[in-house]
């Protein structure tokens, strides 16, 4: 069966051998979440400690974090340049506003304007 796939015999093997897994995984789930007879504290769901573990690194990430090297650059090489891209749009909408409020730019030397 393995060369109609074009895959080795371990392979294939593998392939089954996982899917079995996920098959007796799922029948365990469905007979979990369609007990009747469950506690009604559960709250009608099926406990899974992976995604609890998963959902707690979630919620304390911010006290887990450690600054090192690799965060400094992350905030050189993408947070900095962001803010130096703001100042350069705000400095130059405050010039643009102001020669506006003086008059020093007519009406129809504007960029954007209604007529």
């Amino acid at each position: 069966m393995a060369e109609k796939y074009g895959i080795s015999e371990e392979e294939y093997k593998l392939i089954q051998q996982q899917a079995s897994t996920r098959a007796e995984l799922r029948r365990e789930f469905l007979k979990q979440r369609t007990n009747p007879w469950k506690h009604a504290a559960e709250a009608g769901y099926v406990f899974d400690p992976a995604l609890q573990k998963f959902l707690s690194m979630k919620a304390t990430s911010f006290q887990q974090f450690k600054p090192n090297r690799s965060n400094s650059l992350f905030a050189v090489c993408a947070i900095v340049p962001m803010f130096v891209f703001g100042y350069f749009i705000w400095n130059d909408r405050t010039t643009r506003e102001q020669q506006i409020r003086s008059g020093e730019l007519r009406y129809k030397d504007r960029m954007f304007k209604l007529a």
